[in-house]
């Protein structure tokens, strides 16, 4: 119970945030390391802060006050900037020609952690030309689907320059590494691998992969080819699929991609794929290089390298910008599925089913083509120094793009772009859209030094006076020469007196420059302190921040005193050890008594009066001007008289006041507590807790005159029958509140258990009736000859 209410008060109890800390720039010494974090400026010539301490690095919030620490031409502060250096015109045309993305080329200049707000647009052409290489599994079991695919190589032609006039196809084949166990090499099988075939003396011995048809405009070669390719065997089920995709990709030469293309791949197979790490069985460790390696149309290092891994293949289609098309024979559900698994880890691929016929590898082809062309996803190779994040303008945006782009439809893109390291050397940066060879490049220059740093600048004072002539003056400090050192390059690293550190100490038990600066030269250089606090002395042992304080204030405020050497010295009119009194009784005289401190009945101290015990009567108010019990004030003893008069005023009592009530009583609306500086206000409280309120004073004549409100003044009372039923119903609910949330846990906890013991026993090897606890202990055996 008491885990069940830690949990609830931490649900609902509210979690303080973390603030923010400010950036730190004073403690910057320099121009570089200033630069580097955003939001600090840097001064060649500052202005003395406090008149002691000189910084160099300050935070950019200075800019909007009116602080004269340093003039413009002595600030460096840069700025970001964008220049467009290629802009052509967004536009559909033919190879070579079709513009997609604009601009071409920029220049970005921007501090580290500086973000930069990059706009650009992108359109997608028409008749953008298609690079289509068609890649099939040539085993013995395609060779339905290869002898359909020569049949439909027409048609696919006719539906795909229906889509772009600028068209090209080519064909390869592939099997498997051509060595035990992946296939028989068995001399006489190894030749003909399909025995038991029909025309099994036309079936090609096994290879890894065979480029048969290079892209190309000459449609009538492609079913030429396709149908005079050999079958061919291997003895596994996996296919050497990865080789074949590897090779189709990075041998751009051979298969003849064009740059300014979209690049389809289709595979189409009947089997599962080999992975990295196979190889090992035909004791083939070296891994796959993702180079080509084709003589005369054939992979040539199919048994010297290894089959390349899923993220191989995933990094070289996107480097290539290759999309894949995995289409599956039907009937082979398990293939299916594998294949979608790999789906998901290579970006821009799919995977189909073929129909029985593959009749429908056109439509497949041309549904995906236009999915993957009807998609736009911005990427870049920028690493994890930078970081850029993608936003559209697109009717049917996602992450880093847009779905189903129409032709000519605009798109405008922003690219925030943000530098997380620094970089002397530029960033060359490519944005591009998936899939394409077209792209925005981004020279990036991260500013990461000052120019008065670099070696050419025309402003660096050599063997600078203001350096001891012992360096030079750059960005307004000393770079000091070799065996030189010191702020000013003043001390001499060759000399005793330099390194000897106990003219810095006030004692030989007392830390270096009481511990607040450091010794240089034989002289202490006090520590920077942010803002206006300043350490100083020669042994570093002032400061004007370390003074008591009033209200949270050194030395009650500037107005008050100032702090030096951790004692307050007050201002004219000011005393005490944080200069919080005034040195004069002013504030203790009562306006209508300017020659009387405190009545006379107290002592002035700190500006506030302390009031004493005079005849055995106590002294209050803020004058010692009250005295409830002394002779001269009559609240207590005009009491009965001034009852007596508000109880005559009321139409249900008609009292008599007696003898002694000898003066006027008058009866007033309401009582002014200002009306009269003179007048004595008292309350009388009744029997029912309401107070009669009323004044007197002393005329001229020094005649008593009394006025009495007319209407008690009586306080609300609570209603202590709502109170009470609402503390209780309180109780009552949370403590139902507990009980059905503690209830609906041992429910759910409860349902665990039996859910589990279920599980159990339906795993358990044996039943009720085999289980010896559960067998009767008595055996009954029947004799046979006894009839009865």
């Amino acid at each position: 119970m008491f885990r069940l209410i830690v949990i609830l008060l931490l649900l609902f109890c509210p979690i303080s945030g973390v603030g923010v800390k400010e950036i730190d720039c004073e403690s910057k010494e320099t121009c570089s390391d200033c630069m580097q974090t955003l939001g600090c400026l840097w001064c060649s010539k500052p202005q003395p802060i406090n008149g002691n301490s000189l910084v160099y690095c300050m935070s950019d919030k200075i800019l909007s006050s009116n602080y004269t620490w340093c003039s413009s031409k002595d600030l460096t502060n840069p700025e970001k900037s964008l220049k467009i250096v290629e802009a052509k015109s967004l536009q559909s045309e033919g190879y070579g020609q079709a513009i997609q993305i604009s601009p071409q080329k920029v220049k970005l200049s921007l501090r580290k952690d500086e973000e930069f707000e990059l706009k650009f647009q992108y359109r997608r052409a028409k008749n953008y030309p298609l690079d289509l290489y068609y890649l099939i599994d040539i085993s013995a079991s395609m060779k339905p689907h290869k002898d359909k695919l020569a049949y439909l190589g027409s048609t696919l032609v006719e539906v795909m320059k229906n889509i772009t006039s600028d068209f090209r196809l080519g064909f390869g084949c592939f099997i498997d590494k051509p060595d035990y166990p992946f296939v028989n090499v068995f001399p006489e099988t190894f030749k003909y691998p399909c025995r038991g075939l029909e025309s099994y003396d036309k079936c090609s011995s096994p290879y890894s992969f065979k480029n048969y048809l290079s892209l190309t405009d000459n449609f009538t070669v492609f079913s030429e080819k396709v149908r005079n390719a050999k079958i061919s065997a291997n003895i596994d089920p996996p296919e050497g699929g990865f080789d074949a995709i590897m090779q189709a990709m990075v041998c751009e030469k051979e298969i003849g991609w064009r740059k300014k293309a979209r690049h389809l791949l289709v595979m189409t197979t009947d089997a599962p794929f080999h992975i990295a790490g196979d190889g090992k069985l035909a004791g083939i460790f070296e891994p796959n290089d993702a180079t080509c390696h084709m003589k005369n149309g054939e992979y040539t290092h199919s048994i010297a390298l290894d089959y390349p891994s899923i993220s191989h293949i995933n990094f070289v289609a996107k480097r290539n910008n290759i999309n894949l098309i995995f289409a599956i024979v039907p009937g082979k559900e398990n293939v299916i599925e594998t294949y979608k698994l790999l789906q998901n880890q290579i970006e821009n691929s799919a995977t189909e089913a073929l129909s029985s016929s593959s009749s429908n590898v056109v439509n497949l082809i041309l549904d995906n083509y236009n999915k993957i062309v009807g998609s736009v996803t911005m990427m870049d190779d920028s690493g994890d120094d930078v970081k850029i994040k993608y936003s559209s303008t697109c009717s049917n945006p996602k992450e880093n793009g847009c779905k189903e782009v129409p032709l000519n439809e605009l798109v405008d893109f922003t690219a925030v772009i943000r530098p997380l390291e620094c970089h002397k050397q530029q960033q060359i940066i490519k944005i591009k859209p998936d899939g394409i060879d077209e792209y925005l490049l981004v020279e990036l220059e991260i500013i990461c030094e000052c120019d008065c740093e670099k070696p050419n600048y025309t402003d660096s004072q050599l063997e600078s006076i203001n350096c001891s002539q012992n360096g030079n003056l750059k960005c307004g400090i000393c770079k000091c020469n070799e065996g030189y050192f010191g702020r000013r390059c003043e001390c001499d690293a060759r000399t005793s007196n330099s390194l000897d550190e106990s003219a810095c100490r006030r004692s030989p038990s007392e830390e270096i420059c009481s511990g607040l600066g450091s010794c240089v030269c034989g002289t202490c250089q006090c520590a920077q302190r942010p803002g206006t606090q300043v350490i100083y002395g020669k042994y570093c042992e002032c400061d004007n921040f370390s003074c008591k304080r009033n209200n949270g204030q050194v030395c009650s405020g500037e107005m008050q005193g100032v702090c030096e050497c951790g004692q307050c010295k007050c201002l004219p009119g000011w005393t005490g050890d944080a200069c919080e009194c005034p040195d004069s009784n002013a504030t203790c005289v009562t306006p209508n008594a300017q020659d009387s401190v405190c009545s006379a009945h107290g002592n002035c101290i700190c500006g506030e009066c302390v009031c004493e015990k005079i005849g055995g009567h106590h002294y209050y108010g803020k004058f010692c001007e009250e005295c409830p019990s002394c002779p001269g004030q009559r609240c207590n003893e005009l009491r009965e008289c001034v009852e007596c008069h508000f109880n005559k005023t009321q139409k249900f009592r008609q009292p008599t006041c007696g003898g002694k009530c000898l003066f006027d009583i008058e009866t007033v609306k309401k009582i002014e507590e200002d009306s009269n500086e003179d007048a004595k206000i008292c309350r009388i409280l009744d029997s029912s807790g309401c107070a009669i309120i009323y004044q007197y004073l002393y005329d001229e004549e020094k005649k008593l005159q009394i006025k009495v409100q007319e209407t008690k003044h009586c306080s609300e009372k609570g209603n202590l029958l709502v109170i009470g039923l609402s503390v209780v119903g309180s109780i009552v609910l949370a403590g139902v509140v507990l009980l059905v949330v503690w209830k609906i846990f041992i429910i759910f906890h409860d349902l665990k258990e039996y859910q589990k013991f279920e599980n159990e026993r339906n795993q358990a090897k044996w039943n009720r009736n085999d289980n010896p606890l559960y067998r009767s202990a008595v055996s009954v055996f029947k004799n046979p000859l006894y009839s009865h």
